[in-house]
């Protein structure tokens, strides 16, 4: 059985430093006809199998869904990596959810997901949110870094995510990490 995902939240917006987007890059909003696209990433990040009719099922038929809110970024054009600035109302109404942030894995390491997710913060500032959630795997150790980098924090409620932390903190070299979430020495 897969264990739930671990929670991030950033808890303010200000004072995001802009991320520059690599040479030969753009970014772009969602437009008719790129379920294609999202699910052939979702697919190619993730190692799973999707389709646009699971783009119609998980995003475009919730209430959340805004086609200016789901980002694209496209090398030469194409699309290679997406990210979404979602709503969750459980995790109130003024905080934001970065979902499914997904890199195809020949454009992986070029901060291309640092671009993504400072992206959905800055579209959140923008649309008066104050805080964002989002929520990862302990295996997506690149990606935690990145969040990390972007003033997310663990949220730690209960025993098993912080042994699950620690694991990660440990994985990541960052002791120090460990110590202020976990307290961990």
């Amino acid at each position: 059985m897969r264990e739930p995902q671990l929670l991030m939240k950033r808890r303010h917006l200000d004072g995001m430093r802009k991320q520059a987007i690599p040479k030969g890059y753009s970014l772009r909003t969602y437009r008719e006809g790129d379920e294609r696209y999202w699910a052939r990433i979702i697919s190619r990040a993730f190692g799973t199998e999707c389709s646009a009719s699971v783009f119609a099922r998980e995003i475009a038929e919730k209430e959340a869904f805004r086609p200016e809110r789901v980002f694209f970024l496209t090398h030469k054009g194409e699309p290679v990596g997406t990210a979404t600035a979602w709503t969750k109302p459980e995790l109130g109404r003024l905080s934001g959810y970065v979902h499914m942030v997904a890199i195809v894995p020949e454009h992986t390491r070029k901060g291309l997901g640092k671009v993504l997710t400072w992206t959905v913060l800055s579209y959140f500032k923008k649309e008066g949110f104050g805080s964002a959630f989002l929520h990862t795997d302990e295996h997506r150790l690149a990606a935690i870094k990145t969040y990390l980098e972007l003033g997310f924090e663990p949220v730690i409620r209960e025993e098993d995510a912080r042994r699950r932390w620690l694991e990660v903190f440990r994985a990541l070299r960052r002791p120090e990490l460990a110590h202020r979430y976990c307290g961990e020495e």
